[in-house]
């Protein structure tokens, strides 16, 4: 090796340390903030009311305090506002702007329930003021031998991707710590990829991302005393799309981060795969049966779990693990063509959920056994007492 080169790792190597550090502060300083502010906001939810009730479509049976997102929302900001100004990118205007008009529907959304299209609308809006700002699928990296889009397809399937995964995210925070959960890990994960990939300040967001869900977290996880409402879903699934985004379009051109051979766009498409995934299932499942595929209904993975009779907690913490099984299954198929490993890590994902399913199916046949022995034992004690009954009559 030669002394330039030698210098010039030294010196990639000290930066994302010093990088790292300052994503650190950031992840410090938006899990403090995020911690002080939800019980003022469970107090002030208690006081006027702002609850999310009971209904058909949720899986509590108590009045919880909502509008948890407004603490994850503010704690990211002004944990990260401080380095997006200090780098000065000007794709952060169009960022900052997306997220103020989604914390507004979010906000909207939880005082008086919006309609789909209306909500859909406004997420089109966000995701194409973030295309135009440059932050864009621009290649495919030669997934089914396509390389570099033209620019309208830049902006459809960016717009569609980012779409998707804000409502992948909306969807599944069905229970206790779950949507806060999956996302914490991926905004780990997101951000470390993001920091051997040297885009420092996406870095630096995604982990002060992770600190505002950390701290919320600790309300959320089971028994939860707070929900994020939609304020919190679409925030977080919004934060995830772009992210993944932008480390897709670094990550896919580096043949070596830090030492890491490989492309790790993999990685990226696994961690947003499980939500993705999930909704897809539930959306064809609805149009089989030929209904609305927003219709309300209780058939999303973590639902099948509490079928079986898991509880909030331990749904959670399978859904955390078969989340971060398909994260190492994309690192671990990184060195293959992504026409290959991109359709392999979908078949892993569709096995572990199938799995769960089939593990509620199998539950249900046992319970349904149990409740027909029961049934025929009551059956025959029946016949039992009416027939000594006769006997006594006849006496």
């Amino acid at each position: 090796m030669s002394e330039l080169s030698f210098v010039g790792k030294y010196n990639a190597y000290y930066t994302t340390i010093e990088n790292g550090i300052e994503a650190f502060l950031a992840f410090i300083i938006s899990f403090t903030i995020t911690f002080i502010l939800i019980p003022f906001i469970i107090k002030a939810a208690d006081k006027y009311g702002l609850i999310d009730k009971p209904n058909r479509r949720k899986v509590h049976d108590t009045p919880i305090a909502s509008f948890g997102g407004i603490a994850i929302f503010i704690g990211f900001f002004l944990g990260s506002i401080y380095w997006m100004a200090f780098f000065g990118d000007n794709r952060f205007i169009f960022i900052i702007i997306s997220f103020i008009i989604l914390f507004a529907l979010g906000i909207v959304d939880d005082f008086k329930e919006l309609s789909a299209s209306k909500k859909f609308l406004v997420q089109f809006l966000v995701a194409g003021i973030i295309a135009y700002g440059g932050i864009r699928i621009q290649s495919l990296f030669g997934l089914f031998g396509i390389y570099d889009l033209h620019i309208v397809f830049q902006y459809i399937i960016t717009i569609v991707l980012i779409v998707g995964i804000t409502n992948a995210f909306n969807l599944i925070d069905g229970i206790d710590g779950l949507a806060g959960g999956l996302a914490f890990i991926n905004a780990i994960v997101l951000g470390v990829i993001l920091l051997l990939d040297h885009d420092y300040i996406f870095g630096i967001l995604s982990l002060a991302l992770a600190g505002s869900l950390l701290a919320f977290l600790h309300y959320n996880f089971n028994p939860a005393v707070i929900f994020m409402g939609d304020t919190g879903s679409l925030i977080i699934g919004f934060s995830m799309a772009v992210l993944g985004i932008v480390a897709i379009s670094g990550t896919a051109m580096q043949d070596d981060l830090m030492g890491i051979h490989g492309n790790l766009m993999i990685v990226i498409v696994g961690i947003l795969l499980l939500p993705a995934y999930d909704t897809l299932r539930v959306f064809l499942m609805r149009l089989r049966q030929k209904k609305s595929p927003f219709s309300p209904d209780k058939t999303h993975i973590h639902h099948l779990l509490l079928e079986t009779g898991y509880n909030h907690k331990r749904s959670a913490i399978v859904l955390y693990i078969s989340n971060l099984i398909i994260i190492a299954s994309g690192f671990l198929l990184r060195n293959l063509n992504p026409g290959f490993s991109i359709p392999v890590l979908i078949i892993i994902a569709i096995f572990l959920t199938e799995m769960l399913n089939l593990r509620r199916l199998l539950v249900n046949q046992i319970k349904q056994r149990f409740l027909k022995k029961k049934a025929d034992e009551i059956l025959t004690q029946n016949r039992l007492l009416m027939k000594n009954l006769k006997n006594l009559d006849k006496k």
